[in-house]
């Protein structure tokens, strides 16, 4: 076990399940110590738990991040038990799909932003001062594949993480000469419990073949992405042939888009190799 992370503060926010809970994990393997984030007290508590088993300290704080007062007692709580902030993972958020012609597209962009950016800005303001007080510290992003190219009907969730990807841009480079980094990450499709309410034949067509990338794996590259400051993250790799197909054209990038829903395709590039999303979190509670 490596000890870079030793002793090091990590603040998570969404951290009762899927991703969050995974990250936790991780730099708890890292000897870091956490700070849990999330709304539902009693899943928090057991993260906690699991984190202090692989030898770690834990704060568990209830915290919706959409309220400026609840964040405000998150941060006071995390700096009054161990007086300064190393990294903070932004992942709270929320998801929605629908067709931009459904009649409540422009409440789930309202809600989802609301939850996943504005939630986002809300302890990204009050812990950016403590970073820089210490000179030093990283900020982590989830974002998704999504915040760099659409997918026909999660137009509302794509438009939220476009807007994360703008808002981590922007930050990193008003940030740069401080000591502080700024990192995004941009999964595809993972096994969390985000669209676990949608119909299979409601998801985006790529999505209804399409293995989901295991919370761990997300977790492994966030751990890495502060390790090495690496400023993006895209998971997995051969997403970027579609993000590339992208910037180069919206013709490229949309004829990719459209390839993916064939599963042998998917399959080639590797992202259809076992249980689709629906398979995949029905059989694993703990997302």
């Amino acid at each position: 076990m490596t000890a870079s992370f030793a002793n090091k503060v990590v603040l998570v926010t969404g951290a009762s399940r899927g991703i969050g809970r995974a990250v936790a994990l991780a730099f708890a393997r890292e000897s870091a110590r956490l700070v849990l984030a999330a709304r539902s007290a009693d899943r928090l508590a057991q993260v906690a738990d699991e984190v202090r088993a692989l030898g770690s300290e834990a704060l568990p704080v209830p915290t919706d991040v959409t309220s400026h007062d609840a964040v405000e007692a998150l941060v006071d709580a995390a700096v009054s038990r161990f007086g300064r902030i190393d990294v903070l993972v932004n992942n709270a958020g929320i998801g929605k799909v629908g067709t931009v012609e459904s009649a409540g597209f422009a409440e789930d962009v309202r809600l989802t932003l609301r939850a996943s950016l504005f939630g986002m800005i809300n302890v990204t303001q009050r812990v950016l001062p403590i970073l820089r007080r210490q000179g030093a510290g990283t900020i982590v992003n989830m974002s998704s594949v999504m915040g760099r190219k659409a997918f026909a009907r999660f137009g509302s969730y794509a438009i939220v993480m476009h807007a994360v990807s703008a808002f981590s841009d922007s930050l990193r480079q008003e940030v740069a000469g401080h000591g502080i980094r700024v990192s995004a990450i941009h999964p595809a499709l993972t096994a969390t419990d985000l669209l676990r309410e949608a119909d299979e034949t409601e998801m985006p067509p790529p999505f209804r073949h399409m293995t989901p990338l295991p919370p761990e794996a997300v977790a492994r590259a966030v751990v890495a992405a502060v390790r090495r400051g690496k400023q993006r993250v895209v998971l997995p790799r051969t997403a970027n042939m579609l993000l590339l197909g992208e910037a180069l054209s919206p013709r490229i990038g949309d004829a990719i888009a459209t390839a993916l829903t064939k599963r042998p395709v998917a399959a080639l590039l590797g992202m259809s190799r076992g249980g689709t999303y629906h398979e995949t979190i029905l059989s694993r509670p703990d997302f």
